[in-house]
């Protein structure tokens, strides 16, 4: 039997939700607006309310559009430069912001989130395991 040992940086308890959800820190300039959103692995990319654009002072439609199906239908997102902050860990990444104003959630996914981290994850326990990621 092989055993696989893993380090990470920090720990993250989800316990006080019904989903998986991180509290990460949106940044752009010297705007911040902190968010919490979904972990979906299954997302290819991260999107957030258009509430968070304008709170960064940023123009939604200026960004590059996307449109993203999901398995209820589709809709437009605009993707912005920003940085995501999760505790100590800090990168750059696009994240997009969903056209229409009554967006339900906030996701971070595979590009921009899962792509610039090490993931660790006991459900059981509720705890979310992030280091970011180093290329051997």
């Amino acid at each position: 039997m092989n055993r696989w040992s893993l380090d990470f940086a920090a720990c993250f308890d989800y316990q006080a939700y019904d989903e998986i959800t991180v509290n990460v820190d949106l940044v752009c300039g010297v705007s911040s607006a902190a968010v919490d959103a979904k972990l979906d692995t299954g997302s290819k990319f991260c999107i957030f309310q258009p509430s968070y654009a304008r709170w960064l002072g940023l123009d939604l439609r200026n960004g590059i559009p996307e449109r993203i199906r999901t398995a209820t239908g589709s809709f437009t997102a605009y993707g912005h430069e920003v940085r995501l902050m999760i505790g100590d860990l800090d990168w750059s990444a696009t994240v997009y912001f969903a056209e229409p104003e009554e967006f339900p959630i906030n996701v971070v996914g595979r590009v921009g989130f899962l792509d610039h981290l090490r993931v660790g994850l006991i459900d059981y326990e509720q705890l979310l395991y992030l280091s970011a990621y180093e290329a051997a």
